[in-house]
């Protein structure tokens, strides 16, 4: 406050901006050349325009920038939508009292370089008068020439530096006012949501929402009692409850369409290990959330065990895998692979761990006697040989297929529908394969490393992946593995597949938590589209396309028991 002081002479209103400064008053008394006077903004007298430049850098140099890191993002909460516009006033409050104090500065600046061009111009006018009057004496007056000469380069000098200030300090002025224009959208985006949110609570209190299958309303009316019952609804909403998964990337997608809100979430309950669980404020059942008992729309499939643990997988589809044996607790479960023939050529042994992905728990080794020296008590693991002739990459590198499917449960509880993507991506290895190199590098392929689209075999092989994948789900829904709800559900899983140099597919694994990038954090290379067209299958709406969607089949399963478990409690 009494630090950034104004200078001693008030500068004209927009100084700055517009054509200048104020005149000097009439009848004021002569500036002298011999300083400026005390400004307590610069920590005292200053002697000379040079020293008060100097001190002028120096505040500059010790004030903060003017940037502000915090911006709006959607909150899903109110505590988080309270707390975030208090964070944003925090910092338009600070931002603009920085930007303040570095404007102030830049206009000491511009008056001590007015300051400095008048003395200049006084100068002049000295200089001027002395050598008039040397030439009316008749004297040669080449000193005096010589100072009129001086006295004008330094008033030329003295201009520069007083145009150069008043543009540093106009500057200073926009950036000042541009930031803060930009701080207060932020709190305006904040301000809409709080609207848009009680708004929401609002609509869903009074029976605007949806009628989730399998639970009442919060006044214990039943189901079906609301105006959604009657199609009369507004709006759709969706939660996040902090699941993880895909949940808020899926919620974040059907926000795109205009009659889709945020409905808030709040804390559920806590388990004794100290796990919070959360649920729609005032556990009202929303179209959308990642907690499926509250949610119209289950994201996650019932029965996925069955397809994501390797070990269940290849009791019921091992024939279209790579020959797979299995370890517990350090020791084999049925029959131990065979030893090899002495002279036969080395091929890599995979144990994985059965329930862990991304190759986190891939192991690798020469022969299936090591496998069980890379377990752990308590473990389960696969154990795979490395099939034979792989086909091969460009350069010699392994390389193995994620390839997409979106797996629909109907809300019939009997009907499931498959969808398989047209393009996906390879995983390539950074090194040629040798058999012999056992190596993560070489072995292990994890990361998307390309598109497939223009892999040369790919459409040889995208006919044979469809139908390995059908298979399984065909498999999985007839033997009741996959189990119906009341509501629709759906999941979109990668397979992993690797390729024989004749074109053979083998099934590794799927995973049901895939690696999915949006267009904000990916712009070369995305699933906006993928996605996109998945929520359109699932929840459609007009202007929506399937995208590169490819439909397989329908098939029947088992109908769902009739005293089934909870959704909340039996998720997988």
């Amino acid at each position: 406050a009494a630090m950034f002081a104004p200078p001693p002479r008030d500068l004209a209103p927009g100084a700055c901006g517009q054509s200048g400064y104020a005149a000097m008053p009439p009848g004021a008394p002569p500036l002298r050349a011999s300083g400026f006077g005390p400004s307590p903004m610069l920590g005292g007298a200053v002697g000379s325009h040079e020293e008060a430049e100097r001190r002028c850098r120096a505040v500059l140099a010790q004030l903060p920038p003017m940037e502000g890191s915090v911006k709006y993002r959607r909150a899903w909460s109110i505590e988080e939508a309270l707390e975030q516009h208090q964070c944003l006033m925090k910092q338009h409050e600070l931002q603009s009292s920085i930007g303040h104090n570095h404007v102030m500065v830049r206009k000491l600046q511009a008056e001590f370089a007015r300051l400095a061009s008048v003395e200049a111009a006084a100068s002049v006018r000295q200089a001027l008068d002395a050598t008039a009057r040397a030439t009316a004496g008749g004297a040669a007056g080449g000193s005096a020439a010589e100072a009129l000469t001086a006295a004008i380069a330094h008033a030329e000098e003295s201009a520069r530096k007083l145009r150069r200030a008043l543009h540093l300090c106009a500057t200073e002025e926009l950036r000042a006012a541009e930031k803060a224009r930009r701080m207060e959208e932020e709190i305006e985006k904040s301000n809409r949501e709080m609207v848009v949110l009680r708004e929401a609570i609002d609509d869903v209190a009074q029976g605007g929402g949806p009628d989730v299958a399998g639970m009442q309303h919060p006044d214990g009316t039943a189901v079906g009692s609301s105006a959604s019952a009657q199609g009369e609804r507004k709006y759709f909403y969706c939660s996040d409850c902090k699941v993880g998964g895909h949940g808020q990337r899926f919620c974040l997608y059907l926000l795109q369409r205009p009659n889709w809100r945020v409905y808030p979430s709040e804390k559920w309950f806590e388990d004794k290990n100290g796990q919070t669980s959360h649920c729609p404020l005032g556990r009202f059942g929303v179209d959308f959330a990642d907690e499926t008992y509250f949610s119209r729309i289950a994201m996650h499939i019932k029965g996925r065990i069955w397809l994501e643990d390797k070990r269940k997988l290849a009791e019921f589809v091992g024939d279209l895998m790579p020959l797979t044996f299995v370890i517990k607790d350090q020791q084999w479960v049925g029959p131990p692979p065979p030893p090899e023939a002495p002279g036969a050529p080395p091929m890599p042994w995979f144990v994985k761990e059965t329930d862990r992905n991304w190759g986190t728990s891939v192991t690798c080794c020469a022969r299936p006697e090591e496998c069980l020296g890379l377990s752990r008590p308590n473990a389960t693991y696969v154990v795979q040989k490395h099939i034979a002739d792989p086909l091969l990459y460009y350069n010699g590198e392994k390389c193995h297929i994620k390839f997409y499917t979106l797996l629909i449960g109907c809300a019939d509880g009997v009907t499931w529908k498959l969808y398989t993507y047209k393009d996906g991506y390879l995983s390539i290895s950074p090194k040629a394969w040798s058999p012999e190199d056992l190596s993560k590098e070489t072995q292990v392929t994890i990361i998307r490393t390309k598109r497939i689209n223009d892999w040369p075999h790919w459409d040889d092989v995208y006919p044979k992946c469809k139908a390995g994948v059908q298979e399984v789900i065909r498999r999985a829904a007839a033997e009741g593995k996959l189990q119906g709800r009341n509501k629709i559900q759906f999941e979109i899983i990668s397979a992993d597949y690797i390729v024989t140099a004749n074109k053979d597919v083998f099934l590794l694994e799927f995973n049901t938590g895939p690696v999915l990038k949006d267009a904000d954090d990916s712009p070369d290379v995305h699933d906006a589209g993928m996605v996109n067209g998945a929520m359109h299958i699932v929840e459609p709406f007009e202007g929506g396309n399937e995208d590169l969607w490819d439909f397989v089949f329908e098939c029947k399963g088992v109908p769902p028991a009739e005293h089934a478990a909870p959704d909340a409690l039996d998720d997988c």
